[in-house]
């Protein structure tokens, strides 16, 4: 008779694997998953923070442009409502007139200026419109930044209406002033005069006699006298407001990039 031994299976063969085994081999790919998130978590948080530096830079540089640029505004601006002043004083006694002091002629030289700040522009740009204000941890630093954006395009409107008042005022005063005289006159350097230049004698001579305005001028010097008052308000408005809030606003936006950023 033949015996039939029965062959068992090699060990582990066919047998199932311990909960354990499973649990340790999902644990290890968690962790894995897990510390990779973190990695590139952590690696997309310095970007961000290295970013978020070279625009605060890059905007401090600008802001601080843009405060000499405003102070060089209402410096200017400031020049010519006395101007302005000038003329319409002089002008008044002089309505029905076909004469004026020459110094007439020489404030008139100051009517046809506008300034208009020169932003900088670039970096404030590309943050807003590119959306990359989020870098920006600081909520009320954004809220300055935007307002600060809002308050630039204001600006910029209101330079492009003067601009406009000032072409209309050129066009009445070519009606007012004789070629003759004015010729001496146009020369005359805006910013030369803002650091007290003196006026060359053939000029100072004709600022201190009566000259004759254009022939058929009768009637255009009220005209011409409102026109300066209209934009010396105007003028007036960025001298006593719009520089003014907009200089408070670039140095609170520096002071908080120096603060936040640790520039000096």
């Amino acid at each position: 008779m033949e015996v039939h031994h029965h062959s068992h299976p090699p060990a582990g063969a066919g047998h199932r694997k311990k909960w354990t085994h499973y649990f340790w081999e999902f644990l290890m790919l968690f962790l894995a998953v897990f510390c990779g998130f973190l990695a590139e978590n952590q690696r997309e948080h310095y970007v961000e923070a290295h970013r978020a530096k070279e625009y605060a830079k890059s905007l401090l540089s600008d802001m601080k442009e843009d405060t000499t640029e405003i102070s060089g505004g209402i410096a200017q601006n400031t020049f010519m409502i006395k101007a302005f002043d000038s003329c319409v004083s002089i002008g008044q006694r002089s309505i029905d007139q076909s004469t004026v002091p020459g110094v007439f002629y020489y404030y008139s030289r100051f009517t046809s200026n506008a300034y208009a700040i020169d932003w900088n522009r670039s970096t404030l740009t590309q943050l807003i419109q590119s959306g990359n204000l989020r870098y920006f941890k600081n909520k009320e630093l954004v809220r300055k930044i935007n307002k600060y954006y809002s308050l630039q395009n204001q600006i910029g409107s209101n330079n492009d209406a003067d601009h406009l008042h000032r072409d209309r005022i050129i066009e009445i005063r070519d009606r007012l002033l004789a070629a003759r005289y004015y010729e001496y006159f146009a020369p005359v350097s805006f910013s030369a005069e803002m650091k007290g230049h003196v006026p060359e004698s053939r000029m100072d001579s004709l600022m201190a006699q009566q000259l004759s305005l254009k022939a058929g001028s009768t009637g255009i010097m009220e005209e011409y006298l409102n026109n300066l008052m209209d934009r010396k308000w105007r003028n007036k408005r960025y001298v006593d407001e719009l520089y003014p809030e907009a200089m408070q606003m670039a140095v609170e936006i520096i002071e908080m990039l120096k603060e936040d950023y640790h520039f000096k």
